[in-house]
């Protein structure tokens, strides 16, 4: 094959895969009037909708960063459709920060996500997750003699 029929054929899946996305993006619009694109550090792209903020049941949970030590810690709430995931509107809430002993919640980090209208089980999931990170805490400084 020669260099350029390698061009042509590189061409064509990528002709190939900007349809599909096409396609994807309008199936998503039609299904939410309301989608909205949000383009997030590294790159993250969201495309989320105020309608689906009361039916999400899944998150994605990541720090902001990887090299700050006190890294903002984020969830995503989505839900899952045919097209791809569907973020609430936000589509990111900060909740926490990264500590030395784990993840601490922020200030009434519940109160934002209330607002929006997630559901309560997804709330109830995220205290779990910061108890068990303070009880981590709390048996890392029983077992080294932390003070």
């Amino acid at each position: 094959m020669s260099e350029v029929d390698q061009a042509i054929t590189t061409l064509e899946k990528e002709i190939q895969a900007k349809i599909q996305e096409l396609n994807r993006l309008k199936e998503l619009v039609s299904a939410y009037p309301d989608l909205k694109r949000y383009k997030g550090r590294w790159e993250k792209v969201a495309y989320y909708s105020p309608s689906v903020n009361s039916l999400v049941k899944n998150y994605d949970k990541r720090h902001n960063c990887g090299c700050c030590a006190d890294s903002p810690l984020e969830i995503w709430p989505f839900i899952e459709t045919p097209q791809g995931k569907v973020y609430s509107d936000p589509p990111c809430f900060t909740i926490g920060e990264r500590s030395d002993y784990g993840d601490v919640p922020c200030d009434d980090w519940e109160k934002a996500l209330k607002k929006a209208n997630i559901p309560e089980e997804i709330i109830e999931h995220l205290q779990q997750y910061f108890e068990s990170c303070k009880e981590s805490a709390l048996e890392y400084e029983v077992y080294h003699d932390v003070d």
